[in-house]
Parts: structure tokens; C-alpha cells; sequence
């Protein structure tokens, strides 16, 4: 296999891990910062939460598993070793004899993806012959390393009903 394509995998690997594990805190009810959580700081470093009320939610951030990362020391850090223990990953920082391409040191993604340059324009003239009380705008915006422009989509999209339907998707 390619040495892109393996990189490839590994990565999709540490999204879905990452995924799994902001699912699990949604779950959880972990709405605000909690003492044990991750956060970056404003020097760049990523340090645990000792006080929450020190930290706002859009510092908090999860890592994308690896062999230089730390990982939260609460239930989501639990929920980390749930998940990778389930896929035969035991060890969280070991590295081994494995060779390089098939370890990733890590990092981290924000658990909040704040969109930059959001413009909002409404754009006349087109009709929804099915609705025609629909007004259809044109959104513009820039996201970070990791973020997809389909889940912001499907957050400003969601009706209250269907955000309670699909909490932890």
C-alpha cells in the first residue's frame, strides 16, 4: 500500500476515534468545561483544566490519539480508552517497534469550531416553488484544519426537533 494512502487511513482512524469521543461527551450531558478537560491555552500549549470556571468552552479541545499527546483526565479521557481498547489499541502514548508511517504523534482539534468571515446575503429573485415563504441566502465563511462546511451546514439547517433527535450523530 502507498505510503499516502496508509497515512491516509491512520488519519481517518484518529477522526473517527475524535469523533466518537465528542459524541460521547455530548452524551455524557458535558456541556460547560470540567475540571480534568484539555484546553488551549493562549500561549499555545495545551494544559488540563484544574478550575472550569478559568476556561470557556471554546478553549476546550480533544486530541487526535497519538504518541505525543495528553489526553483529558475525566470520563472523556474514560471514554478514550473505551474506544481505542475496543479496537485492540492499549497503550495511548507507546510507540513500539511499529514502523513510522503506521504511528501519528497526534494533535488536538477544538471540541467548538468557530466559523471565520462569516458573510450572510440574502439573494432575491429565487423561488422555491414548494414553499414559496423560503428566503434563500448565500452563506460565506472560512473553517479550521478538520472542520466540515456539511456539519456547520447541518447545525444552521437543524429545527429544535431534529437537534433533539440527533444529539451524539
Amino acid at each position: 500500500m502507498p505510503h499516502g494512502m496508509r497515512c491516509f487511513y491512520i488519519h481517518a482512524y484518529q477522526s473517527l476515534v475524535w469523533n466518537r469521543a465528542a459524541s460521547q461527551r455530548i452524551k455524557l450531558g458535558l456541556t460547560n468545561p470540567v475540571k480534568g478537560d484539555l484546553y488551549k491555552a493562549s500561549d499555545g500549549e495545551v494544559r488540563l483544566v484544574d478550575d472550569p470556571n478559568e476556561v470557556e468552552m471554546r478553549m476546550i479541545v480533544l486530541p487526535l490519539p497519538g504518541y505525543n499527546v495528553i489526553y483529558p483526565t475525566n470520563s472523556v479521557g474514560d471514554a478514550y480508552k473505551e474506544i481505542l481498547g475496543a479496537d485492540g489499541i492499549t497503550s495511548l502514548t507507546y510507540r513500539g517497534s511499529a514502523p513510522a508511517e503506521a504511528t501519528e504523534k497526534g494533535s488536538y482539534r477544538h471540541l467548538i469550531a468557530e466559523p471565520r468571515n462569516l458573510e450572510v446575503e440574502s439573494v432575491a429573485g429565487l423561488e422555491v416553488e414548494e414553499d414559496p415563504v423560503v428566503e434563500t441566502i448565500r452563506l460565506s465563511f472560512e473553517l479550521g484544519s478538520g472542520c466540515y462546511a456539511t456539519m456547520l451546514m447541518r447545525e444552521l439547517m437543524m429545527t429544535t426537533m431534529s437537534r433533539e433527535h440527533n444529539v451524539g450523530t
